[in-house]
């Protein structure tokens, strides 16, 4: 194995200070676990960090991007939760083990990867045990990669906020991640989807993710008539 890694960093807020960098490769320490990343999931928050929209306080210098899959490779002493060729996959707010958290949108409470914390964008990384979950075995690295951001968003606001039942309609505005995986989410659920875009080719795409209704925003009478 060798010595080195290569990782994403910048050293100042902004796309031209991002640099793909040469460094040691870490060893874990008590409790914390090595991972191989194998896939990299991007957010538009990413892009929104990145770029200094999105207003942290970054510990430079710093690796963006909160999600990412891949298999462990490397424990330290004490961990008990992963072993060596488990897969995994990171989550957004590591501190936020359960229940409610305090504070509202305006004043978030958690401390995230790829924010408050150093992000995935690197070879590997080391992290807490508790920083990571089981990557479902029916999705591959590419998927599950996917989960800890926009997967979680769609199923909080849809099944644990939402309490969404079978009949109900769900209106998905736009087809981003987070979109896709509210109207796939939905349709699980038994719900009737109404989906809008401003490009036709997205609703036909949308439309073979199962969503029952496509709603061009930019032609029309506008989709909050159309649904009505």
């Amino acid at each position: 194995m060798a010595d080195t890694m290569q990782r994403w960093t910048m050293n100042a807020v902004g796309r031209e200070h991002l640099q793909l960098t040469e460094s040691a490769i870490p060893q874990p320490g008590p409790h914390q676990v090595r991972v191989k990343v194998n896939a990299v999931a991007l957010n538009y928050r990413d892009k929104m960090v990145i770029e200094g929209t999105m207003p942290l306080d970054l510990p430079l210098p710093f690796t963006p991007a909160s999600d990412m899959a891949g298999v462990v490779d490397a424990v330290g002493s004490g961990s008990t939760r992963f072993r060596p060729g488990d897969r995994v996959i990171s989550t957004f707010s590591p501190d936020w083990i359960d229940g409610k958290p305090d504070g509202d949108a305006r004043t978030p409470p958690y401390r995230t990867a790829g924010g408050t914390y150093q992000g995935m964008l690197a070879e590997y990384v080391v992290v807490d045990e508790t920083w990571l979950s089981a990557s479902p075995t029916s999705l591959d690295d590419a998927q599950a990669s996917t989960l800890p951001c926009a997967g979680l968003t769609a199923w909080f606001a849809l099944v644990e906020r939402g309490h969404l039942r079978a009949g109900e309609s769900v209106l998905v505005q736009g087809t981003g991640g987070v979109a896709l995986f509210a109207l796939q989410i939905a349709k699980a659920h038994g719900a009737e989807v109404f989906i809008t875009s401003g490009s036709e080719e997205k609703l036909l795409r949308a439309k073979a993710l199962g969503a029952d209704h496509g709603i061009h925003r930019l032609q029309g009478i506008g989709w909050s008539r159309s649904i009505n």
